[in-house]
């Protein structure tokens, strides 16, 4: 349990998630601004007259969690709205509407259950892109992975971490599950 005052903010400095979470964005968004330029030309498209709209959009995350399973979210996210997101309404979040940057702190996305961690990602709305990384603890053990139809994934082992990477087009919606244990 974290103690000391809390004062709602974006970040509290003082905490090491803090540092690690800044560090994190400042390399990370230097990475996605070269690694993704096409991103900048995706738009939001609503069609139909107005009743029964489908909105489309672009996702493109990193979700890197630690080991009491919070989140540090770092990508774009081109959409009408960033409430399609679930987990954002329980995030500390920054999102750039022009560039379609998102930032956001979460700690909602997982629930531990005993051993077991769970995380749970959801998206509503049809996207034209839907490209997700999340980034387990090093010490984690996959135990599931599930997606919604018309998503797959993929699983890697890089330096510090395990790596589940889902990729998906022309969505109709976009759910991940993954469960999994720490070791040691």
């Amino acid at each position: 349990m974290i103690e000391g005052e809390h004062r709602p903010g974006l970040l509290s400095w003082a905490s090491p998630f803090a540092s690690v979470a800044a560090f994190f964005l400042g390399v990370i968004a230097l990475f996605a601004l070269t690694s993704y330029p096409a991103l900048g030309y995706d738009s939001v498209v609503s069609e139909g007259d107005g009743q029964g709209e489908t909105v489309t959009g672009s996702i493109v995350l990193d979700v890197y969690l630690d080991s009491e399973g919070r989140a540090l979210i770092v990508g774009y996210l081109v959409a009408e709205d960033p409430e399609y997101l679930a987990f954002i309404e329980s995030s500390e979040y920054v999102h750039d509407e022009d560039t379609g940057e998102l930032y956001a702190l979460n700690s909602g996305l997982t629930s531990i259950l005993g051993e077991k961690t769970e995380l749970e990602f959801e998206a509503e709305a049809v996207w034209d892109e839907c490209h997700l990384v999340f980034y387990l603890p090093a010490n984690a053990e996959l135990l599931s992975v599930s997606c919604s139809e018309g998503l797959d994934y993929t699983v890697a082992e890089a330096e510090d971490s395990l790596v589940v990477e889902v990729l998906g087009y022309e969505l109709d919606g976009a759910e991940v599950a993954i469960d999994y244990e720490l070791s040691g």
